[in-house]
């Protein structure tokens, strides 16, 4: 389980560099998460990152539909995308997926302090 939280850790940290330094708004830290994916892992597959693409698109707009306010949990939808494109590459089942998210929300700060997410 180490792993995942050092490959998720890493990849936070670079997509919130490149959100600040580039002109994309934290909330749309997600979309970031299936393109970096695909270049963390050599993914060429162009159909493929599409589904990954969509699949995030559809997770964040499930939560935001049921709180407007998740969208500001910009931590949290990148790790959720990005550990979830593995499910849509087929690398893990969604059991592990929600283990592994488990695991790695325990470990770090994925939440807004002004936000309630229990």
């Amino acid at each position: 389980m180490e792993k995942w939280l050092i490959e998720v850790r890493h990849s936070l940290d670079e997509a919130i560099a490149k959100a600040t330094g580039g002109s994309i708004p934290l909330q749309n830290l997600y979309m970031l998460a299936p393109i970096m994916y695909s270049e963390a892992h050599k993914m060429r597959n162009e159909k493929l990152l599409q589904e990954m693409i969509d699949a995030s698109d559809d997770q964040v707009a499930a939560d935001v539909s049921l709180d407007a306010k998740s969208k500001e949990q910009y931590k949290f939808h990148f790790v959720s995308s990005y550990l979830f494109c593995f499910v849509v590459a087929g690398k893990i089942e969604e059991m592990q997926y929600d283990r592994i998210m488990d695991y790695v929300c325990e470990r770090l700060d994925l939440f807004e302090d002004d936000h309630d997410h229990d």
